[in-house]
């Protein structure tokens, strides 16, 4: 998701015959991107895609709901934190499957 106040940037990378690109470690930073982080692309109709990284799904914060609390099991740290327009933005995704 684009910060405030950041300028617009075009990066680029290659695909290789598996078919898989590594991101270059500035869009990586930029989006708050890890190993083992997940990736969404969307087609829009249009033409084109678009891609986001995937913080949270509304089921991984029912699972740390389900788990949080429990004798002697603290629940698990969820960084960075979701904020309300991600949680309705993953409402919206369930509701849409």
């Amino acid at each position: 998701m684009p910060r405030k106040n950041t300028p617009a940037a075009v990066i680029e990378a290659t695909v290789t015959s598996k078919g898989q690109i590594t991101l270059p470690s500035a869009l990586r930073s930029r989006l708050g991107i890890h190993t083992g982080s997940r990736i969404r692309f969307t087609l829009p109709p249009t033409g084109g895609f678009e891609a986001h990284p995937v913080l949270l799904e509304l089921e991984d914060l029912w699972a740390a709901a389900d788990q949080s609390g429990h004798a002697g099991k603290p629940g698990p740290v969820m960084t960075p934190a979701m904020t309300f327009a991600e949680m309705n933005r993953a409402k919206v995704r369930r509701a849409s499957r």
